[in-house]
């Protein structure tokens, strides 16, 4: 398979914040064109720069994964260890159709060897387990999000709290 590239997605454009151009989750760069690509991509912050979707990177998600199409842009970030599923906030169950809730299921099940699945719409956290899904609602985007497993009367629970006074 050949390198894959954004062509006229752009979906991260809208709900990705980029902090250093001011621009909030949610809404059109407004460098973004209509039809694909960035109008200053040659001066483009380095967040952008840096940026690649699971869709562009991984050879695993056929073209309905490609953002545009799905309704969510995927990323990780903290070492790998967090998949981030930010979904178009015009679109906020994209997630929850079929085939991606049920891929997505599937990619959870990592969290059994430590690692995190959070579905972002706005503000709104909800961490994605095999066996549940954990709505923590609209949280501060300062706080810090942790969850896993904890061993309770010998079975495996699911947890996910929201650290208020978090420093990274």
């Amino acid at each position: 398979m050949g390198e894959r590239t954004c062509g006229s997605c752009g979906l991260c454009c809208k709900v990705l914040a980029i902090e250093a151009l001011a621009k909030p989750d949610g809404v059109w760069c407004g460098h973004f064109r209509k039809g694909g690509g960035c109008g200053s991509y040659e001066t483009r912050p380095g967040a952008c720069r840096d940026f690649h979707c699971l869709w562009l990177s991984s050879e695993k998600l056929d073209q309905g994964w490609r953002p545009d199409k799905a309704g969510f842009v995927m990323y990780a970030d903290r070492d790998g260890k967090r998949l981030n599923v930010v979904v178009d906030p015009g679109k906020p169950t994209a997630w929850k159709r079929s085939p991606y809730y049920e891929r997505i299921k599937a990619m959870s099940r990592r969290a059994y060897d430590g690692y995190e699945l959070v579905v972002c719409v706005g503000d709104r956290r909800t961490v994605v387990f095999p066996s549940e899904d954990v709505d923590l609602g609209v949280l501060d985007p300062s706080h810090k999000l942790v969850s896993g497993y904890v061993t309770r009367d010998g079975a495996q629970v699911p947890f996910a709290i929201v650290l208020s006074d978090a420093e990274d």
